[in-house]
């Protein structure tokens, strides 16, 4: 009775056994190495989710695409060393606008505008201010940041109530500083840098406001879709522009960037000691303003009143028009129909020029021979 009971047991699990088999249920599968695999980890690495992308805004002074929401946030606006014994300047390929304009002795300094301070990494050299930079700083709202100043600038600066970060005289946080490989090489005034993080710990502790003020209109704009917009029929494929006997710009068009090439101080490549990349702009505007010599052989420009220019973008060019009616209102400019000028999408170089110049600007000066 017994072994009938242990024979029937060993029947039932053989049963069992065959059954699983023809029910198709499968033997856990081995890997070459005789292990199975862990399902886990596999499941695991199906169910990771992609990273999010992320959110792009428009960048109100070139119009691409960018991380950081500007829109409607204040620039900052800095003044930057262009003297050729300074040269190069660090982080200048970082702004998206670069102004220039002469100073005293026919040097000229440039003002880099920047939606994202806090974007930059060290920045400079910087130096120091005069009355008419106020002026474009005032035309796009902008945080102005410099280094001392010409006697009339700080009057200005003081009447005019301008948010400013100087280096000179009102840098509690220190945010300024001395370069020590510039001064092994170069003289003290060529020297003082700052970055974006310091000119952002400024603003804050100055309290300074950061939204565009409510009757703010931007001097330029851009299409409302991606699309290249035609600026006239006339070629501009090498620009020069003899500001003065010491600086001559020129740029020059690269047909497949779509994108201006400058150069300075009579055919150098203009670049960014940071990176070494020479500097490239989609657009240039050139304004031609009455510009007259005063004491000290200080400069006073007009930015007030009307005048006239160029816009350059794409290989061609066309004639605008400026507009102003106070310092620190709204520049306008207008395209030959007088409609508000509208930019292609990318970095915009502003040269500001006497009106003696204009006769001299060349949009084709291909003869030219820069320097490699």
């Amino acid at each position: 009775m017994k072994r009938l009971k242990l024979a029937l047991c060993f029947l039932f699990i053989l049963g069992l056994c065959l059954g699983s088999v023809a029910c198709g249920e499968p033997e856990p599968a081995t890997d070459t190495k005789g292990t199975q695999p862990s399902s886990d980890v596999a499941s695991t690495e199906e169910n990771i989710p992609d990273p999010p992308k992320p959110v792009l805004y428009e960048n109100p002074l070139t119009g691409l695409m960018a991380e950081a929401n500007n829109v409607g946030a204040r620039p900052v606006a800095i003044m930057l060393n262009n003297i050729k014994q300074a040269l190069p300047q660090e982080g200048i390929s970082d702004v998206d606008i670069l102004l220039e304009c002469l100073v005293e002795g026919g040097i000229t300094r440039l003002m880099g505008i920047v939606s994202d301070c806090k974007s930059l990494e060290e920045i400079g050299s910087i130096r120091s201010s005069r009355p008419y930079y106020l002026d474009f700083a005032q035309a796009f709202d902008a945080i102005y940041c410099h280094a001392g100043g010409s006697t009339e600038a700080y009057n200005q600066i003081a009447s005019r109530r301008i948010n400013n970060v100087d280096g000179v005289k009102k840098d509690p946080l220190d945010v300024y500083y001395r370069d020590p490989q510039r001064l092994e090489t170069m003289a003290l005034e060529h020297t003082m840098m700052t970055t974006g993080e310091g000119i952002a710990k400024s603003i804050e502790h100055f309290k300074y406001r950061t939204t565009l003020r409510e009757d703010f209109e931007s001097p330029i704009s851009f299409p409302a879709a991606d699309t290249s917009v035609p600026v006239g029929t006339d070629d501009a494929l090498h620009v020069y522009i003899p500001v003065s006997s010491y600086q001559k710009v020129d740029y020059v068009y690269d047909a497949e960037a779509k994108e201006y090439l400058r150069y300075q101080h009579d055919g150098n490549k203009h670049v960014d000691g940071n990176n070494g990349e020479q500097l490239s702009f989609k657009n240039i505007i050139v304004l031609f303003c009455a510009t007259r010599t005063m004491e000290e052989k200080l400069l006073n420009i007009t930015t007030t009143g009307t005048g006239t220019g160029y816009l350059i973008s794409e290989g061609k060019y066309t004639t605008i028009t400026w507009s102003r009616t106070d310092r620190d209102g709204n520049l306008t400019l207008t395209d030959t129909s007088g409609e508000p000028l509208v930019l292609n999408r990318g970095k915009t170089a502003i040269n500001v020029c006497p009106k003696t110049v204009e006769k001299n600007v060349n949009m084709n000066a291909v003869d030219r021979a820069m320097k490699p």
